[in-house]
């Protein structure tokens, strides 16, 4: 293993999550809609709070934390 590799995620593990009161505020929202809410609006909800953040970001660390969107069956 190169010496770089070695010290890049070493250095990686001692910052701090720069996400992660995103990800408090998305569990938030998560459980005020009994997960109904997908990443599209979570991501409307985080903009209205006052949070400048891509959709893609809100998708990706939903995944992470294990978060779904409950499908609702048509009729």
């Amino acid at each position: 293993m190169p010496r770089s590799t070695y010290y890049y995620y070493a250095k990686r593990r001692m910052q701090p999550d720069k996400y992660s009161e995103i990800k408090e505020q998305i569990t938030e929202i998560y459980h005020e809609n009994k997960g109904r809410y997908g990443y599209r609006r979570t991501t409307d909800v985080l903009h209205s709070r006052g949070y400048c953040i891509n959709h893609k970001t809100v998708q990706r660390l939903m995944k992470q934390l294990g978060l779904v969107c409950r499908v609702r069956m048509k009729k």
